[in-house]
Parts: C-alpha cells; structure tokens; sequence
C-alpha cells in the first residue's frame, strides 16, 4: 500500500506546511429531512478529515453555491493547522466549510482525486 501511495499523486498532501491535526469530530444527521437515509454510507476518522483539506479544492462562494449539494449528514469538529484553530464541516457529496469564528470562512469541494481518495463521500 505504501508504494502504491508514493506512486500516486492522490495520496500526497498538496498544501505544504499545512499539517492538520484533528482535535474532535463528531457525526452529525438531520433526520428530519426526508432524504436522511442515504446517510449510512458516510464515514470518516481523524485521518480522512485530515486528508480531505489536503486534498479538497477551496472554493469562492458563487462557485461553492453553484456546486456544493449540502446533504442531510456531515461530521464536524475542530482541527489545528499551522498552530491555530479551526472548526469544521464535510458533508456528504464532498462540500465542507472551514472557519474561525471571525473573518476565516472557507469553503471546500471535493473533486476527483479527492473522492478517490475518499469514497465514502460520494
């Protein structure tokens, strides 16, 4: 598996200096939507937050609203990157917010080598 992985693109970080350490996470579901059963396949740890925002595309907001498909289910939590704190959101279907709580608002789509990397999104 680690050749493999030192073979391919898609498994290496590709924001240097951007190492993310997972402080919480924490499954989230609304279910009260009526499409709150295509959640069961959603399933990420600590590692697969940490790859997405490697991985993940940060997006404006006209292109985040145009693409994201915000779904009934997400996991959110906290993360520290290059020492400061971070909350966070991934939903289901690969969108996801990063923030602050005071002028950091990012958003993310996760696109192919992301999904690939990370098929539980999907």
């Amino acid at each position: 598996m680690i050749a493999l992985c030192a073979a391919l693109a898609a498994c290496a970080p590709v924001r240097s200096g951007d190492a993310i350490e997972v402080v919480s996470l924490q499954r989230q579901l609304d279910n009260a939507r009526a499409d709150a059963d295509i959640c069961s396949a959603l399933t990420l740890d600590r590692a697969d937050v940490s790859r997405y925002f490697a991985l993940a595309e940060m997006v404006d907001a006209t292109t985040f609203d145009a693409e994201a498909i915000i779904m009934p289910c997400s996991y959110r939590g906290t993360l520290r990157r290059a020492g400061k704190l971070y909350q966070w959101q991934i939903f289901a279907g690969g969108a996801a917010y990063l923030y602050d709580g005071a002028a950091t608002n990012q958003r993310y789509l996760c696109r192919k080598s992301c999904l690939e990397a990370l098929p539980n999104l999907r």
